[in-house]
């Protein structure tokens, strides 16, 4: 008899052959509950997808010929998805022991949470910064160039990343990092696919949220569950190069996207 998965897992990758078998190692070994896991090849040509086969068998590979970016990614490996929740997870991530079975007690237990992260940390244990308030419209400029040169960390830019936050307790946030959300599966077809316009170098995580708060729904940033995030930070590593710029174009994008969101009250409490 065949066991339905409680939860999809669905990891898009592109050049990263050992992070994924690390990560479909750690579901295998921590998730605690009935899962599938759905892994798309964005093209690598490392050998990703016949690696997947070899050593999870059970895993569902798409493999794509050719490098489309990870929205187009994400959206494709949705329409394989069979469980009645979604965790989509970078494949740099490793998953804790508890963390899926605490995300979806979070989202069984209240209807009114759309979307959920766990607490990210670095391989090393430390805390990654990872739950947000509403983005500056400016911030992009905080961070870098000029202005970031005379004062490297700025109060908007810290209290954009909510480091007087002590990431001990759950709580509603603006939103969480794309590397690993949880929520239930018919939420696309309550706030649509991945936006195509959004590129893979930012901006996607921010605009699923809140899309998700648009809908009448709360994020909740869930610090009983643990993930281990690698965390590549591609746009540093060159900061007036075409990442850098097409995530600066991303996020002015999102602005007038969701310009109206901003200030409505039902952002109020998240973003204390």
């Amino acid at each position: 008899m065949k066991v339905v998965p409680t939860v999809s897992v669905v990891i898009v990758a592109w050049r990263a052959r050992d992070h994924v078998l690390r990560c479909l190692e750690s579901l295998e070994r921590d998730a605690g509950l009935a899962y599938e896991a759905i892994m798309l090849d964005d093209g690598s040509g490392d050998g990703t997808p016949d690696a997947v086969r070899q050593r999870f068998p059970a895993a569902r590979v798409i493999a794509k010929t050719a490098n489309e970016g990870l929205v187009a990614g994400r959206n494709t490996a949705l329409e394989q998805v069979e469980a009645r929740f979604v965790l989509m997870l970078d494949a740099d991530t490793i998953v804790r022991p508890g963390a899926l079975v605490a995300l979806v007690d979070m989202l069984e237990r209240d209807t009114g949470v759309g979307l959920v992260g766990p607490k990210l940390v670095y391989p090393d244990g430390s805390l990654q910064l990872s739950c947000r308030r509403y983005p500056p419209p400016l911030l992009p400029f905080l961070r870098r160039g000029p202005l970031a040169r005379l004062r490297p960390d700025p109060p908007a830019h810290r209290r954009h990343l909510m480091e007087d936050f002590d990431h001990a307790s759950a709580r509603p946030v603006v939103w969480v990092a794309g590397a690993a959300q949880m929520w239930r599966s018919d939420l696309p077809r309550l706030i649509g696919r991945y936006d195509a316009r959004v590129s893979s170098y930012g901006g996607e995580d921010l605009d699923w949220c809140l899309r998700v708060w648009e809908a009448g729904l709360r994020v909740v940033y869930v610090p009983q569950a643990t993930v281990e995030h690698v965390w590549q930070k591609v746009t540093r590593r060159s900061l007036y190069g075409k990442a850098s710029r097409r995530a600066l174009r991303d996020h002015f994008y999102l602005q007038w996207k969701h310009r109206g969101l901003r200030c409505d009250p039902i952002l109020e409490r998240a973003n204390r």
